[in-house]
């Protein structure tokens, strides 16, 4: 059993001389060593800390970007739809020149075929007495079967049938 013994359990001059190395080994180490590894995690936490801020100031520095490019985005469609308006509204205002035209256009024709139909009407007038003028100046002179001046046979005819149509 003495050998399960040691086995189980270590020796206490190995213990003393180890936690002794130890010792030794972390006073030497803090003598010569700790500056340096202080030191050196310093930097490290500066770097990391700097690292931070950085990151913090990229992301707010994109944060107005976007901030920025949404306000622009905004104001280009406002503009867009400005546009837009802007071209719907002239064209309704060509639209209702080109109606404007249109109906002056028609007007006037309208206004120029009355003037015709009232010009083909006065003609026809015009020749409808002259016929109708002739006509009685052949049933005057039939009727009472005797020649009388042509021109004095015009005239009384004309004064009868103005006073007819008229």
């Amino acid at each position: 059993m003495p050998d399960i013994e040691l086995k189980l359990f270590p020796n206490i001059t190995t213990i003393i001389v180890q936690l002794c190395s130890t010792g030794i080994l972390f006073l030497l180490f803090k003598k010569y060593c700790w500056k340096f590894v202080v030191g050196f995690l310093d930097k490290r936490a500066d770097a990391i800390e700097k690292n931070i801020t950085d990151a913090k100031d990229m992301r707010d520095q994109a944060q107005t970007y976007l901030d920025e490019s949404e306000k622009q985005a905004r104001e280009s469609a406002k503009q867009y739809r400005e546009i837009v308006d802007m071209a719907k509204e002239d064209a309704n205002k060509e639209k209702q020149k080109i109606m404007d035209a249109a109906n002056e256009q028609a007007r006037k024709k309208m206004a120029q075929a009355e003037e015709e139909i009232e010009a083909q009407k006065a003609q026809a007038r015009a020749e409808m007495k002259t016929e109708i003028v002739d006509i009685a100046t052949q049933v005057a002179e039939k009727i009472m079967n005797k020649e009388m001046d042509a021109a004095a046979n015009d005239a009384m005819v004309k004064d009868f049938v103005d006073k007819v149509v008229n």
